[in-house]
């Protein structure tokens, strides 16, 4: 079962002016893998590699016009800490929210 989160922009135009700038952020992840001519972008954890004939993918982040969704099937230390930094970085651009499936207020 996966977890599913939304990052929401304070400033709903943010994203669609820095839209180039945050596929660079998500591309230059340790842990990124794929990314797919929607839009979405696969991360798998380094601890994962090993594995990776079995599942092609850890989190899935799926940029749309307002928003960022994000779901997570497994988060190992290097998935942490790659969304963490991610996160942080957008932060020091601009205020979000992130928002789990019931629409509450993650600890992200």
């Amino acid at each position: 079962m996966s977890a599913e989160f939304r990052i929401h922009f304070e400033n709903k135009n943010w994203l669609i002016t820095n839209i180039d700038e945050v596929k660079m952020m998500i591309t230059s992840l340790r842990t990124f893998v794929d990314a797919k001519s929607d839009g979405e972008y696969w991360l798998l954890g380094l601890e994962s590699k090993d594995q990776a004939k079995h599942w092609g993918y850890d989190v899935r982040l799926f940029i749309e016009p307002e928003s960022i969704f994000l779901e997570i099937s497994s988060h190992p230390k290097s998935i942490e800490d790659d969304l963490m930094g991610l996160f942080s970085s957008i932060r020091e651009r601009v205020s979000i929210l992130i928002l789990d499936e019931d629409g509450e207020l993650s600890n992200w």
